[in-house]
């Protein structure tokens, strides 16, 4: 047996027992790859349950939490983690149902507080209050955005919902919290195509200026701020929509851009990185106009100089006459260096 084994080895000869063997792994191995491919398929609205990455812990726990997996089903959070559902159990009684009464009463009550917050905030969908409740009752952005992919709602045009609502839930807060920014980046980083859907978002803020309340300019523009100094997809391109001038302005649009830019000028510590922001955004005009003629030899710069005029006339009438604009400063340097970088032949006229 062994010399003919060899034999068969030697010649490269496969026994018939072994080619059956053979056969029956390259089928097992396409039916893998279907269901793979299956999954990585689905989209919103269609993926199956199997597809998720749905513990078995969660089966368990579907009468108490509900089905976080369900676009539009009702679910109570993590909220209450093993431990202390553990040490409240054992001081409850000897069964603990108590304890467990007592925390399933307190997640329904904190599951509708936010169904009732999503009402007011107009979240007029099921798939518009899923992902508001996610948003508004995760831990952590990581745990918001691990149960935002989970539920499929960054792909397709769930995704704009997800951007839109995420604003919305920022703009509303009573003060800023870098919780939105941090999972915006998040997102960003995930899809990156939800960066023009956050700058079509912002367009629409802008409309809305005259509506809107100055707590919700303030918050966006602090949100714009920490999403341009990541530099990720949006930079100060996105406010040459706003038109600026000497006496046309809106009081809250006056308030955003205010606060936008003196919250910029405090982030950096050298001027070069607040010169590279601000060209950043001037060539980014450029590189638009470039696209759109199609012409390379004679480009006229009327994006990127009109960008330059309206940023700076901004800078010179408001900014300059901050109280944090004071000598020896590092806001004071970082204003001039966003100056510098705005200068076109009327600021020379004009300075």
């Amino acid at each position: 047996y062994m010399i003919g084994a060899m034999t068969d080895l030697k010649n490269n000869k496969r026994r018939k027992k072994d080619e059956a063997i053979g056969q029956k792994m390259a089928s097992y191995r396409k039916i893998v790859v279907r269901i793979k491919s299956t999954s990585a398929n689905n989209s919103f609205g269609r993926s199956s349950d199997a597809s998720m990455r749905i513990k078995l812990q969660d089966v368990k726990d579907i009468e108490a939490k509900g089905r976080w997996w369900k676009v539009g089903a009702k679910w109570r959070g993590n909220q209450f983690h093993d431990d202390v559902s553990d040490t409240a159990g054992t001081s409850g009684g000897a069964n603990g149902t108590g304890s467990t009464s007592g925390s399933q009463s307190a997640s329904e009550k904190e599951e509708d507080a936010l169904l009732v917050l999503a009402s007011k905030y107009r979240m007029n969908t099921d798939l518009r209050r899923s992902i508001f409740c996610i948003i508004m009752g995760s831990t952590d952005c990581e745990d918001a955005f691990e149960k935002l992919v989970r539920g499929g709602m960054l792909k397709g045009k769930a995704e704009r919902d997800v951007i839109r609502v995420l604003i919305e839930c920022c703009s509303q807060e009573k003060s800023y919290n870098p919780y939105y920014a941090h999972l915006a980046n998040r997102i960003c980083e995930y899809q990156p195509s939800c960066n023009f859907t956050l700058r079509l978002t912002y367009w629409d803020a802008f409309k809305q200026f005259d509506s809107m309340k100055a707590r919700k300019a303030a918050n966006i523009a602090k949100l714009l701020a920490h999403l341009v100094c990541n530099g990720r997809g949006l930079n100060l391109n996105v406010l040459k929509v706003i038109e600026i001038d000497n006496d046309g302005m809106s009081e809250k649009a006056i308030i955003f851009l205010m606060v936008l830019f003196t919250t910029l000028l405090e982030s950096f510590d050298d001027p070069l990185q607040v010169t590279g922001l601000f060209e950043a955004a001037f060539a980014s005009s450029k590189k638009k106009r470039k696209r759109s003629t199609g012409d390379e030899d004679d480009l006229p710069d009327d994006d990127s100089d009109g960008l330059k005029e309206s940023l700076s006339l901004f800078l010179l009438q408001y900014v300059k006459a901050s109280p944090k604009n004071v000598k020896k400063s590092q806001f004071r340097t970082n204003f001039k260096a966003a100056v510098k970088a705005c200068e076109t032949d009327e600021l020379d006229m004009m300075m």
